[in-house]
């Protein structure tokens, strides 16, 4: 079996190629091609196990490129993971001009996938990465598979179009399918994410390296799963008897706060809270309801399973970035 995962060198792409890898799967992969830090620290990871695959540097937004590799591989599946993507706080977000590049690249390089397997590998099963910002302004406390999608964001409205797009070409017979993905999180997160920021910024608190950081605020609550649970969800849906999209997510919330908490008792500093600077300028997003989701479909039709809680993923993030960072 062949498969292609677009942005391998990215958190959720290097967990697929680690998980199919074990499956036997020839792996190829389309990164950047110039490495940020964080892809360079998850190469050498992926290399430290010597895992095999076959990186294409072909540009996802240039049709011919993405449809002669698609000809040239003819890969059974494709994960579409890759996408421009920026934190809800912090010095990511540059305003109108790039968010409406994010928007562009995001659905232009969804639609010449879709486009290429249809022409040149129609019977490729093809799953693509959806978000809970489809659901940022549509005020609601918990989301499914039923909700309707409502977003006051680029980000999220980009996922909505790229929906449409695999809607699209499922009614031309192509098994695509949207894997509506909550907040997910590991140690290869980048630096830009509150998750990894909190773990970097209250390591070097404790080896004394800097006194204090600044958070946009302690009370947002976010829907935080391993991201390595996610991606084998994304694996069961393109073995389905049909494709279907599903949402997938843990139900439960905890606030930055409850997160900021748990890292300090891991590593021991009582008090955390002196450390910390809240900016509200920081806060770029504006969510209206909450965004909890309800796996229970992918759960009951895929007995979908999540390996890890809250806590030991906040420990296991802590770890994996003492170890990397000392």
């Amino acid at each position: 079996m062949k498969v292609l995962i677009t942005g391998i060198l990215g958190q959720d792409g290097s967990f697929l190629c680690e998980q199919l890898n074990h499956m036997g799967y020839e792996i190829h992969g389309i990164a950047k091609e110039v490495l940020s830090d964080n892809s360079r620290m998850i190469k050498l990871e992926l290399d430290k196990q010597s895992i095999q695959y076959y990186l294409h540097k072909t540009n996802l937004y240039d049709f011919e490129s993405v449809r002669n590799l698609i000809k040239e591989i003819s890969p059974d599946e494709i994960y579409h993971m890759a996408a421009y993507h920026v934190s809800s706080e912090g010095k990511g977000n540059l305003g109108t001009i790039r968010e409406q590049i994010l928007f562009n690249n995001n659905v232009l390089a969804t639609a010449n996938l879709l486009e290429s397997c249809l022409l040149e590998k129609p019977d490729c099963h093809i799953v693509t990465a959806g978000s809970c910002l489809m659901y940022d302004a549509s005020n609601t406390f918990e989301q499914n598979e039923e909700t309707r999608f409502h977003s006051n964001s680029l980000y999220g409205l980009a996922k909505i179009t790229e929906n449409q797009l695999v809607e699209y070409y499922r009614t031309k017979g192509l098994y695509a399918c949207t894997a509506i993905l909550y907040n997910h999180e590991s140690h290869r997160r980048s630096s830009g994410f509150v998750t990894k920021k909190v773990v970097e910024n209250m390591i070097k608190i404790k080896k004394k390296e800097i006194n204090s950081f600044e958070l946009g605020s302690l009370l947002i609550e976010k829907d935080w799963g391993f991201a390595g649970d996610y991606t084998m969800g994304m694996y069961l849906m393109l073995h389905n008897s049909k494709a279907t999209d599903y949402v997938l997510a843990t139900g439960v919330l905890h606030t930055v706060q409850d997160y900021v908490e748990q890292v300090a008792k891991y590593l021991g500093i009582d008090d955390w809270y002196m450390h910390i600077n809240i900016n509200t300028d920081m806060i770029t997003r504006k969510i209206n309801g909450k965004l909890r989701g309800n796996s229970s479909k992918i759960e009951r039709e895929l007995n979908w399973k999540r390996t890890m809680g809250f806590n030991q993923l906040v420990e296991n993030i802590v770890e994996n970035v003492l170890e990397y960072m000392y």
